[in-house]
């Protein structure tokens, strides 16, 4: 249990860092003490789910990955296996183009979903 403990902690350290924030904006957008924060870096404490979400959404990580490490990514991968393959045979069929417009707008529906999803109310 420790150690999967101080794994998580590692994967919010090189999550933050991969993306090039400091703990003192991670603390502030966490809003939660910057000691706190450390807390979660150093496995002192372990984080709360919504903070882990919270953690996973500034870092632009899968949530999957700080509590599996990679193979949180291949379960990711093996639940959509099918579609993506079906997707990325689509994809390559396509001028350079339309895949460029392609991804661009791909980006925009999940930016605004990710957007649309936060603001609806959990009951």
């Amino acid at each position: 249990m420790a150690e999967h403990k101080q794994e998580m902690a590692l994967r919010i350290k090189e999550a933050r860092e991969w993306k090039g924030l400091t703990q003192v904006y991670m603390a502030q957008q966490l809003k939660v003490a910057r000691q706190t924060y450390l807390d979660l870096e150093t496995g002192k404490t372990e984080p709360k789910v919504r903070l882990l979400v919270e953690i996973s959404e500034l870092t632009e990580r899968p949530l999957t990955w700080f509590i599996y490490g990679d193979l949180g990514l291949d379960i990711i991968e093996s639940e959509y296996k099918e579609e993506i393959d079906q997707l990325v045979q689509c994809f390559s069929c396509l001028p350079h183009a339309a895949r460029k417009m392609i991804l661009q707008q791909s980006i925009q529906l999940a930016k605004f979903m990710t957007e649309y999803t936060r603001s609806i109310p959990r009951r």
